[in-house]
């Protein structure tokens, strides 16, 4: 395995860890705290988004790969999300709170 495999591993590992914190997050809060941890999930959340970063800024830095946010893209997500988020508070499947660009 060469660096750039090892560092997109890495890369992989990481989504998954901010997967995990986002699903438990969600189900019990992001204010919640496990009693055998000190950070409560949204700062937990913090501490993978952040690791996540270091990797993207490792393959920027060592493989050029090249990312920067992109604003217009970014802008054009949010939008989406929240059409679909409008849809399906339609739908009666989420509630219709909190609609931000």
């Amino acid at each position: 395995m060469d660096r750039e495999q090892l560092l997109l591993t890495k890369l992989a590992e990481e989504c998954s860890e901010v997967a995990q914190i986002t699903l438990k997050a969600q189900q019990f809060g992001l204010q919640e705290r496990e009693p055998s941890t000190s950070f409560n999930n949204a700062e937990r959340m913090h501490l993978e988004l952040n690791d996540l970063l270091a990797i993207v800024e490792m393959l920027n830095d060592e493989c050029g790969l090249g990312f920067e946010p992109d604003k217009n893209l970014i802008s054009a997500k949010k939008a989406k999300v929240n059409k679909f988020a409008f849809y399906s508070a339609e739908l009666g499947r989420v509630s219709n709170g909190n609609n931000q660009d």
